[in-house]
């Protein structure tokens, strides 16, 4: 085998059908002189001869037929280790090996620190591991389409981090997928556990329980605040003081049928003027009505004292397991949301006024395109929202705050945090976008190797950044306790099951929420 052109980012190979004859797509190579040695992975096989219009019968003697290999480089050797930095390259003056088994163990012994056991990588059988401290240090982010394993690959992360005894993850779970895991503390707003109105922040409130948008209503705006200072006189829109909504709501009541005294006629009866906000604020006082005694929203409205918030901030950043999750599956959608928003900038906060003795915490953001879009057409209250995360991306790792994100449509994230992002986790991606985007951030010698993610199965990934010593295929070993996402099987269910269900009872549930 030859070196016959060398790129900064990959090679091409010269070689005939007697050596290498077994040569596959993925395999790894050595390619070393006497100073350099370069690691490479197979990517395409080229038969000089088919190239060449030549048939087999076209041969008086028996030629030796010619191939060409095109490789990736991902990385180098250096004092036997593998390294992913390039300092130097080779001539082409070449030796050029396949690494087996032994050799791969032996390139990557010892290259993690803070073991996380994942899986085994499918090209060598050996065991596969992650570095936690860099998978966490930066933020990471996992990506696949529906059903590739993105649940199960972020449930064996947890597990594994759960064994530590001060791990310490706040995990956002909008469909009820972690709830049963026994290393989990599950918070399940709703009747179970209250989120005080409050909690949002008047500014968020006003924005996100009543819809009201700021850039528009300023007339309404001006009546809230007016009623939240005089039912909050201490209070900071901004922060988590507690208010009554129902005090704010029978003042703002107040205000729309307010009358003024304005002097008084000859005869001597009085001279009525109708206020400021006379019959301005009926829509919005009956839209807090309604919200009131909607019972769907009840879990906002209940009475809580201040000492509320320190309850809820000790339980999600201390308590005596290593994850929180976050169940937000039985409440609105809409509120779920702002909700996700409000604890983030909580937590943010809150761990800013620790330094600097603060203990690390990671965000985990499952489905994270839904609450941190990459969308210019926000409102007010969702930029806002979405700035925080940004925040925690460029500041969050001087505070030891850090997040891991998981989305099944990347190109629908926000830019900024993908950005920040250290580390990849990629299953099986088809759609062109979603693998544009990753190439758009990840640095020139990965963007070939997320092309070949389209072929993966289930359960396999790649894994690019600091945290992995090599970007080769894994197959994700499934975690003991497994998320409750499943994929259901349409054609045998409806195979095994008859169509006469009757859903009186379901029907008299959605009316009575």
């Amino acid at each position: 085998m030859k070196l016959i052109k060398i790129f900064t980012d990959h090679i091409q190979l010269k070689t005939n059908d007697t050596e290498f004859s077994n040569i596959r797509i993925n395999d790894l190579l050595s390619v070393s002189d006497s100073e350099v040695e370069l690691v490479v992975s197979v990517d395409s096989l080229t038969d000089m001869d088919v190239e060449s219009g030549i048939e087999e019968d076209d041969y008086i003697l028996d030629p030796v037929s010619m191939k060409v290999v095109e490789c990736s480089i991902i990385g180098s050797v250096v004092n036997g280790k593998f390294v992913k930095a390039i300092d130097h390259y080779p001539t082409t003056d070449v030796e050029i090996t396949m690494f087996d088994s032994r050799m791969f163990a032996l390139m990557l012994e010892d290259s993690c620190q803070g073991k996380i056991g994942i899986g085994q990588y499918v090209n060598s059988r050996c065991l596969a591991y992650l570095d936690g401290n860099k998978l966490f240090q930066r933020h990471s982010c996992i990506v696949g389409n529906t059903g590739s394993g993105k649940s199960e690959t972020l449930a064996k992360i947890l597990e594994e981090t759960s064994q530590l005894p001060g791990a310490n993850i706040i995990l956002f779970d909008i469909h009820g997928e972690y709830s049963r895991l026994s290393y989990a503390d599950n918070i399940k707003i709703g009747d179970d556990f209250p989120f005080p109105v409050w909690l949002f922040g008047f500014q968020d409130m006003a924005s996100n329980i009543l819809k009201i948008k700021e850039e528009s209503a300023t007339v309404v705006m001006s009546a809230l605040r007016k009623c939240y200072k005089m039912c909050c006189p201490g209070g900071n829109e901004g922060k988590a003081f507690n208010f009554s909504y129902d005090s704010i709501m029978e003042e703002m009541d107040r205000l729309d049928n307010e009358t003024i005294l304005d002097g008084y006629f000859k005869n001597g009866e009085p001279k009525i003027k109708n206020g400021e906000f006379y019959g301005k604020l009926t829509n919005v006082v009956n839209l807090m009505r309604a919200r009131r005694h909607d019972a769907r929203y009840s879990f906002l409205f209940g009475k809580h004292s201040q000492d509320c918030l320190s309850s809820l901030i000790n339980r999600l950043m201390g308590g005596d397991k290593p994850v929180k999750n976050i169940d937000l599956s039985e409440i609105p959608h809409d509120v779920a949301i702002p909700i996700i928003g409000a604890i983030t900038k909580l937590v943010f906060d809150i761990q800013r006024t620790t330094s600097p003795d603060f203990k690390p915490i990671t965000l985990v953001c499952d489905e994270a395109h839904v609450y941190i879009p990459n969308n210019f057409q926000l409102s007010a209250s969702e930029r806002r929202m979405v700035e925080v995360f940004e925040n925690i991306a460029k500041e969050g790792r001087k505070f030891g705050i850090a997040l891991l994100v998981a989305s099944q449509r990347p190109s629908e994230l926000n830019k900024t945090i993908m950005a920040q992002c250290a580390n990849f986790v990629v299953g099986k991606l088809n759609n062109e976008n979603d693998k544009s985007m990753l190439k758009g951030v990840l640095s020139g010698g990965n963007e070939s190797i997320i092309d070949s993610t389209a072929m993966f199965s289930p359960g396999d990934v790649l894994v690019v950044g600091d945290a992995a010593p090599i970007p080769l295929k894994i197959h994700v070993e499934l975690a003991k306790e497994r998320p409750q996402s499943r994929t259901i099987d349409f054609w045998d269910e409806w195979g095994r099951s008859e169509r006469t269900t009757d859903y009186s009872e379901q029907v008299n549930r959605y009316l009575e929420d």
